[in-house]
């Protein structure tokens, strides 16, 4: 039947709409959109995933995603002919920018095969993931060879370009010091820092320097009463007292878990090494740190 009372300026939106959309297909109950890849068919066999059925889908590696502020997972799965070709996509969506690079930096290893994709990407002959706001993006297949290889990257890119969101790395990655620092070892921990359940949202980043390894880790609190706070807490767990008064500076805090802690609080900023035992070498970092606060 034809529709009643279709203007020209509607007749004219709906045909933009269609043009504007027909390039991909919406995942059911959200608008997360798949973009259409070429001799293939697009599936949507899987439900929405949310926190209260992650399990259902990635059992034992849901409790990590659900501390990363995971708020749902849509896949899609792309055929080629009798079904024997085909890929996988993930779509997992957290809070934030911030919790996605921490997913995504808990399951990343610096000695990946990385590439320039979204804020950063790994890619494997059967993988592709990457990072782009709030989204972290697994693609895989079960195929080899140069074609299947090519049309991953193919979706991979596709994909990011419908995405949404910041292509950078959180700003607090630009304090750590570069000498010595591996690669793309640098990680956000939303909670539970060196076993401590009040110590959170905490960035890290791994150096080495002839034989020895050491880390170095970041917060920044709102503010610097929160910072102080945040020490008085480590001190008591830690040590057993506080002391008084409290003032900024640096200081070395013996934690019965974790060994001595080298620690320096400035204004909303703490933070500080561990495993480094080279006075110097320390001093010189935290006055390259400061000297970027």
């Amino acid at each position: 039947m034809k529709p009643k009372n279709l203007s020209s300026s509607s007749t004219g939106l709906f045909l933009f709409l269609v043009l504007f959309f027909a390039p991909a297909v919406l995942s059911a109950q959200d608008s997360i959109r798949f973009p259409e890849m070429k001799g293939y068919s697009l599936h949507f066999d899987y439900p929405v995933y949310t926190p209260d059925n992650l399990w259902d889908y990635i059992d034992g590696a849901a409790d990590n995603y659900l501390n990363y502020h995971f708020v749902n997972l849509h896949i899609a799965e792309y055929y080629k002919g009798n079904k024997k070709v085909f890929f996988k996509a993930e779509i997992y969506r957290h809070e934030s920018p911030l919790y996605a690079f921490g997913i995504y930096s808990s399951e990343r290893s610096p000695d990946y095969h990385f590439i320039h994709l979204g804020v950063q990407g790994f890619q494997e002959e059967s993988l592709i993931y990457f990072l782009k706001g709030p989204y972290y993006v697994k693609i895989l297949t079960q195929q080899e060879g140069k074609r299947a290889e090519r049309d991953i990257e193919v979706l991979a890119h596709k994909l990011e370009a419908m995405l949404a969101g910041t292509t950078r790395f959180p700003p607090e990655l630009a304090l750590f010091p570069e000498n010595n620092k591996i690669a793309n070892s640098e990680r956000f921990i939303a909670s539970a820092f060196l076993g401590h359940e009040f110590f959170d949202s905490v960035f890290t980043a791994r150096y080495q320097t002839g034989e020895v390894s050491f880390s170095m880790f970041l917060t920044r609190r709102s503010t610097p009463e929160n910072a102080k706070k945040l020490l008085e807490t480590f001190y008591k767990n830690a040590t057993g007292q506080v002391p008084q008064p409290l003032k900024e500076g640096d200081r070395v805090i013996k934690d019965g878990y974790n060994g001595d802690i080298f620690l320096i609080w400035q204004d909303h900023v703490i933070f500080g090494f561990r495993n480094l035992k080279d006075q110097t070498l320390m001093r010189h970092m935290a006055e390259e740190v400061l000297r970027k606060l």
